[in-house]
C-alpha cells in the first residue's frame, strides 16, 4: 500500500519519507529524511535533518546537521552545527558549534558546555519558585 496522505498534505504515514525543500506538518514513518525543509512533528525509528527545521521528534535515532529543533525524545541523538531547545535521550553526541538549551541524557559525548549545570538549575528553580509565589500572593491578597 502507498503512503497515507491527508488532502492538505499536512500528515504523512509511510515506511520512508524524504522531504527536499518542502514542509510537512506531521510524519509517522520508519525513516524520515529532510534536506532543506521542515517538519512540525515526526515519530520514526530514524529521523535525519540536514539544513532544516524540526518542531518535535520522537525516535530511536535522531540526527540534526546544520538545523534547528524544538524538542527531541530519542534513544540516540547526534547534533552537528545545530540548535536544539529541549533534548532528552539515552546517548547524545554533540559537535561544535552546537547549542542545546535543556539537555537530559544518560551519556553525553562531544564538546559541550552547559548553560546551567545541576547546581545552577537548582538555584534557578528556587528563585523562580520564590518569585512566582510572591507574585501569586500579591494577586490574591493585594
Amino acid at each position: 500500500a502507498g503512503p497515507a496522505i491527508e488532502e492538505d498534505g499536512s500528515w504523512v504515514q509511510a515506511d520512508a519519507v524524504e522531504v527536499h525543500q518542502g514542509a510537512i506538518g506531521r510524519v509517522d514513518a520508519t525513516d524520515v529524511t529532510v534536506t532543506q525543509g521542515a517538519i512540525g512533528a515526526a515519530r520514526a525509528d530514524r529521523v535525519l535533518i540536514q539544513m532544516g527545521g524540526l518542531g518535535a521528534a520522537m525516535g530511536r535515532e535522531v540526527r540534526i546537521s546544520q538545523g534547528g529543533a524544538g524538542s527531541i525524545l530519542a534513544g540516540q541523538a547526534r547534533i552537528e552545527q545545530s540548535f536544539v531547545r529541549t533534548l532528552v535521550a539515552q546517548q547524545v553526541e554533540i559537535h561544535r558549534p552546537s547549542a542545546v538549551l535543556f539537555l537530559i541524557a544518560q551519556k553525553v559525548s562531544g564538546d559541550i558546555r552547559p548553560v546551567l549545570d545541576w547546581r545552577g538549575a537548582l538555584a534557578f528553580g528556587a528563585a523562580f519558585g520564590i518569585i512566582a509565589g510572591l507574585l501569586g500572593r500579591g494577586r490574591r491578597g493585594g
